[in-house]
């Protein structure tokens, strides 16, 4: 069975910067529970930051799942 991890990372448009991308440390069994993941994940960063920050900074929020890799 394939399995994802979530890539997250966030950028500003103002700034035309992002931070460095980081990965969850939960391992996904399907792609579909991973990209979810990634949507409720965005919506609750943007949350944390808050209407104000967001808007002037113009973050955006980049996710990926990519399949994992037997280490």
């Amino acid at each position: 069975m394939i399995k994802f991890i979530l890539t997250v990372q966030l950028c500003s448009i103002i700034h035309m910067d992002c931070m460095k991308e980081f990965q969850s440390n939960i391992v996904f069994n399907s792609y579909y529970e991973c990209i979810i993941s990634g949507h409720e994940r965005s919506i609750n960063t943007l949350n944390n930051m808050g209407e104000q920050f967001v808007g002037r900074t113009k973050i955006v929020v980049k996710f990926s799942c990519q399949e994992a890799t037997d280490s």
